[in-house]
């Protein structure tokens, strides 16, 4: 059963987003170029206190799926499946608009910054925020809650406050 999750899940994150506010002007953190590593949006400190395990794993763009380089976090919890794992991705050349192909249905602002949530095209089980920090780049966070639909959000929600805080460093 975790196999067709895991197959469902792979192609679920290909085309997924959510929504948070944050003080300040997203961009580089200071001292990075805009190439930044989607590893680098949480630490080692701030992953394990959204309840995922570190480090996280890096993720090669995907350039024939349209889809940036990204960090997937699993759950620290064995028993959750991919319940409570995060992946963020960090695009620095691609239009969010080459990215999403449906309309954002939520603005929410978290950690100072202007968060819109995707519609997944698997599922509401999957939640996609993300912010746009200039015409030709974005962050995306997504989670999912293959068990529980109404917390597919619960995990980017969470996390999108901290990766705003290194946003607009």
């Amino acid at each position: 059963m975790k196999g067709r999750y895991s197959v469902l899940l792979a192609a679920a994150l290909l085309v997924t987003g959510c929504t948070v506010s944050v003080n300040g002007t997203p961009g580089p953190t200071a001292g990075r170029s805009w190439a930044v590593n989607p590893c680098s949006l949480l630490t080692d400190a701030e992953a394990k206190q959204l309840g995922l395990q570190t480090p996280g794993t890096p993720k090669p763009a995907a350039p024939q799926y349209r889809t940036p380089p990204s960090c997937l976090w699993s759950p620290a919890s064995p028993d959750a499946a991919y319940e409570g794992s995060l992946q963020a991705f960090y695009a620095t050349d691609q239009p969010i608009d080459q990215y999403y192909t449906t309309k954002s249905t939520v603005r929410v602002q978290l950690g100072g910054l202007v968060w819109d949530r995707y519609p997944s095209a698997v599922g509401d089980f999957i939640c996609d925020l993300a912010v746009r920090l200039s015409n030709s780049s974005f962050v995306a966070l997504s989670s999912q809650d293959l068990a529980n639909t109404t917390k597919a959000c619960a995990v980017a929600q969470a996390a999108a406050p901290v990766v705003a805080r290194h946003l607009s460093k």
